[in-house]
């Protein structure tokens, strides 16, 4: 519920998309692209680098080497 000055308190802070802010202390950047992310690997990067590591293993699975 807002106060008199219609702020929000800190633990109902919550941002556009309805995940609660984080103080800048809980930012860091991705270890892989530099953007800002709560983790210490981005969502994208995260992907990317599982459907890599997947390619890899098939590759390797088939007989293709390394």
């Amino acid at each position: 519920m807002p106060d008199q000055e219609g702020n929000m308190p800190a633990s109902e802070n919550t941002s556009r998309y309805g995940e609660k802010e984080r103080s800048p202390d809980e930012w860091r950047e991705c270890l892989i692209c530099g953007k800002p992310t709560s983790e210490s690997i981005c969502e994208h990067c995260k992907i990317t680098v599982q459907a890599e590591a997947l390619a890899q293993k098939r590759k390797i699975e088939k007989g293709g080497g390394g």
